[in-house]
């Protein structure tokens, strides 16, 4: 990692890099990671714009901001109906929203240290493999993330207010439009610069006046989304906070993220992360924000996203004060790490659905949201069903017990397979011309539908998952002639 100044690049120079890095990070991915990719983005922005794809409930029951499925409605918007663009320009978009996250890293690292900090910590997120993983799918965490690095790019550090501090309000406060839960960054932040910085009235005033702009105007994209008038920061609060009903997708213990989660986006880089930890309002900000999200129920690794570039300051202060050899090493190895995830691992959910994109009708026998849907398929004509997941939307601050008694579609085809298929395939079910299932439902297809369908196509998907249920490859039984 060079760190004269001579080898800077321009501000133009340096996004048009990032961008073609993360351009060619995007459009060679061949994996799928999580349905929220393409089921609270892609799905929701292709039905904005077509008027056919699945709307998931949170959706129907109007629980997320439309700015991030709007942006990708613009992409879709330019491509029309060529199912290429429909496909490649969502992926271009990633790409873009990706390179404003980093440059703008590069950014806040140069005014709350230095440059050379920062040209270190830029290197350290290109070359992170949970960031090439990640960072160019379509989730609204990214956005978040993203929203969060704008916001303390322009964030007063030298505890004076200027025009910049606007800006800063702005992302930051979009971003918990985006992510709520966001707020937990920015507490810590706000109260530090309170109580560091010389109060007016007039910037109370203009700050003020500023988010009531904000709300005003996404109030008014939410309506333009939704068609009606509605207010997805409260219907997100009333379903996780006071019915609680985020637990229905599963509970972690509370170390789930210093013990899982960061070892996993930081990998290698984790030793050079905790020597480079420093008291400051950053290091606060970053424990609040993980006590936060710990206490929370439910937890996914991308939920703590946006501590991801706090993160890799750190570890780029662990690397300028060490500057160890094994760097070279250990790139190489996150290289291979990056390809494995993003070419491998999880790539036959995808290869199916571009196997049946001309298939008459299609039953997916598999945990819900496995593939993705009409984001994928782009066709009006689809004759495709899938097992559900909806959660127990009729129950108020549910225990434990009422969760774990709850049986959605998924889980009373996996209580009995047998039954469920006597009851539902060829009467809500119809029988498809094509059957995918996982590898662990082989043996129990081939015994009970022998006789109507055989195997026809087998896809390579994982050598491990966190979920059995989707374990080894993905099949295609055909319908007998």
């Amino acid at each position: 990692m060079a760190t004269t100044t001579s080898t800077r690049l321009s501000p133009v120079k340096l996004f048009i890099f990032i961008f073609a890095f993360r351009l060619l990070n995007s459009l060679t991915i061949q994996t799928f990671f999580q349905a929220d990719e393409f089921f609270q983005a892609l799905e929701p922005a292709h039905h904005f714009v077509y008027g056919y794809g699945y709307l998931t409930w949170e959706w129907k029951q109007q629980l997320r901001s439309a700015i991030h499925p709007l942006i990708y409605a613009v992409g879709y918007k330019l491509a029309g109906d060529n199912t290429t663009l429909v496909h490649v320009v969502p992926k271009i978009i990633s790409a873009l929203i990706a390179t404003i996250g980093e440059y703008n890293l590069y950014k806040f690292v140069e005014v709350y240290k230095n440059e050379e900090l920062a040209w270190i910590t830029l290197m350290l997120s290109l070359f992170n493999p949970f960031n090439w993983y990640v960072s160019t799918r379509s989730f609204s965490n990214n956005l978040e993330t993203v929203l969060t690095v704008l916001a303390l790019r322009y964030w007063p550090w030298d505890k004076k207010i200027s025009k910049s501090w606007y800006l800063s309000l702005a992302f930051g406060l979009v971003s918990c439009i985006i992510r709520p839960t966001n707020v937990l960054i920015w507490t810590p932040l706000g109260i530090w610069l309170l109580a560091n910085t010389k109060i007016t009235a007039k910037w109370i005033l203009l700050s003020i006046v500023e988010v009531a702009a904000i709300m005003v105007l996404n109030t008014g994209l939410d309506y333009y989304f939704y068609q009606q008038h509605t207010f997805p920061l409260y219907n997100f609060l009333e379903f996780n906070v006071i019915k609680n009903l985020s637990i229905f997708y599963g509970t972690a213990p509370w170390h789930f993220y210093v013990f899982q989660a960061i070892p996993l986006m930081l990998m290698l880089y984790l030793p050079l992360t905790l020597y480079g930890l420093e008291k400051s309002v950053l290091l606060v900000t970053g424990l609040i924000y993980l006590i936060g999200f710990s206490l929370i129920q439910h937890k996914e690794f991308r939920f703590i996203y946006p501590l991801h570039p706090i993160m890799l300051y750190f570890t780029a202060r662990g690397y300028h004060k060490l500057k160890p050899k094994y760097v070279i090493v250990g790139i190489f190895v996150n290289i291979l790490i990056g390809l494995f995830f993003t070419n491998v691992h999880e790539r036959g959910v995808l290869d199916v659905a571009h196997y049946l994109q001309d298939s008459p009708s299609i039953g997916f026998i598999t945990p819900c949201h496995s593939t993705p849907w009409q984001s994928y398929f782009h066709n009006p004509e689809l004759n495709a069903w899938f097992l559900t997941c909806e959660p127990p939307l009729h129950l108020n601050k549910p225990s434990m017990e009422e969760i774990r008694a709850y049986r959605d579609e998924s889980d009373q085809f996996y209580d009995s397979p047998k039954g469920f298929l006597d009851a539902h395939l060829g009467a809500d079910l119809p029988y498809p011309e094509h059957l995918v299932v996982f590898e662990p439902l082989e043996g129990f297809i081939n015994e009970e539908l022998g006789v109507t369908y055989h195997e026809c196509k087998r896809f390579f998907n994982s050598y491990f998952h966190w979920d059995s249920r989707r374990n080894g490859d993905v099949i295609v039984f055909c319908k007998n002639r």
